[in-house]
């Protein structure tokens, strides 16, 4: 009985040893796209995020402050125009200095727009030797990064919201905390 056993076993190593799958590769660092809003009110100058309660608002205001998209932000991967509002709400060129919840604070003179559009690469580095372009983005005209890891970027064809995954080290992972 243990000589079959044992031829048994013996049997079944080498095939287990040679279904042995390779290592996957380590997770790597990525900025992604991760949603797309069409505009049809012109470029976008600039952008400024805020939050108010649990929601996260982006207002992408347009060229020559003609007006302000607002955009609730909290569910970033479906992202909604709440309103376009017209601008300026004050006589003269506003511009949106800064915006706090539901509250923003507005300039009577313009701020200075990106001096001409701008084309963004995301690169893949992940082989340094050997570089890719993953995507490309033509004619910028406003790029923002917002806290979570978010980018925001205009161009003729709307706003794309990025998103950068950060890979944790595993070393650090699983080391001890420091007291």
């Amino acid at each position: 009985m243990r000589l079959v056993t044992f031829i048994c076993l013996a049997a079944i190593i080498p095939v287990s040893a040679k279904d042995k799958k390779p290592k996957n590769p380590p997770p790597q660092d990525s900025i992604e796209v991760v949603a797309h809003i069409p505009l049809t009110n012109g470029p976008v100058r600039r952008f400024l995020t805020t939050d108010h309660y649990s929601s996260h608002y982006l207002y992408a205001e347009h060229d020559a402050s003609a007006s302000v998209t607002l955009i609730d932000m909290t569910k970033a991967n479906q992202p909604t125009i709440l309103a376009e509002i017209a601008c300026p709400l004050v006589a003269g060129s506003g511009s949106l200095v800064l915006v706090s919840g539901t509250t923003a604070l507005m300039t009577s003179d313009g701020l200075a727009p990106i001096a001409s559009p701008q084309t963004i690469r995301i690169l893949d580095l992940s082989d340094p030797q050997h570089p890719k372009v993953a995507r490309e983005f033509t004619g910028v005209t406003a790029i923002s990064r917002a806290d979570g890891g978010f980018i925001y970027l205009a161009n003729s064809e709307g706003i794309w919201i990025l998103h950068q995954n950060r890979v944790l080290d595993p070393k650090l992972a699983n080391a001890p905390l420091a007291p």
